[in-house]
């Protein structure tokens, strides 16, 4: 079981199963994978499989949720990046992909730097259909992640789910290798677990006022986008 610590009404993590190079990662809840009906695992797969509406959902939360977090840290907003990770089909990163504009709008109310031009890679195939550790390995391999440089002292990785901790591991030391002095961390919405891995695990710690800015956030698109 990878134990987080609550920081700022997110679930911390000081490590993954597999973090060089991470400082630290940041979810707001579980993606349970084997209890897809719970409340916030519904959402996340929902984002995932890119329904706007959770978007919406999704993007209302963070823009509250991540200027706390960067507040609670303390660090320099003038000094600090939000950039976004790559899928697995970019070589770079697509701006209007969800993950992308939620971290531009993002650093825009936090008064951070954003670039979506800082990662390449080459394309792979999805790390979430294949079901073994070393295959998954494998295929992150062929990602062969670049970075350019970024004038910064801290790094926030953008992502949608946090599995192993692989793929933010290999942004981090690509961003490391070209701005050693960096810190990097991860910030996602979710971090997929196992009931049967990980005792009992629920999404009780999330803030209620998080699921009232998710609902609000879904609320705004229908009203936005409904027909007739």
């Amino acid at each position: 079981m990878i134990y987080h610590i609550m920081v700022a009404g997110w679930m911390g993590f000081p490590y993954l199963s597999i973090s060089t190079g991470l400082t630290y990662s940041y979810a707001i809840g579980y993606k349970l994978k084997d209890k897809t009906g719970e409340h916030w695992t519904a959402r996340f797969i929902r984002f995932k499989d890119k329904s706007n509406k959770a978007e919406w959902g999704g993007a209302t939360v963070f823009y509250e949720a991540v200027p706390a977090l960067i507040k609670h840290l303390g660090v320099d907003p003038k000094r600090t990046a939000f950039i976004p990770a790559l899928s697995s089909s970019e070589k770079k990163a697509d701006p209007d992909r969800a993950v992308c504009w939620i971290a531009k709008a993002c650093a825009k109310i936090c008064g951070t730097q954003y670039t979506d031009a800082a990662l390449s890679k080459q394309a792979h195939q999805k790390i979430h259909t294949i079901f073994s550790g070393d295959g998954r390995t494998a295929e992150l391999d062929k990602a062969q992640y670049q970075s350019a440089k970024i004038d910064a002292d801290y790094v926030f990785v953008f992502d949608d789910i946090i599995t192993r901790g692989d793929t933010l591991s290999r942004i981090a030391q690509a961003v490391l290798a070209t701005n050693p002095k960096c810190k990097v961390y991860g910030v996602a919405f979710a971090k997929a677990e196992s009931v049967a891995y990980c005792p009992n695990p629920d999404n009780n710690q999330v803030p209620a006022r998080w699921d009232d800015l998710w609902k609000k956030g879904e609320q705004e698109h229908d009203a936005k986008f409904k027909k007739g």
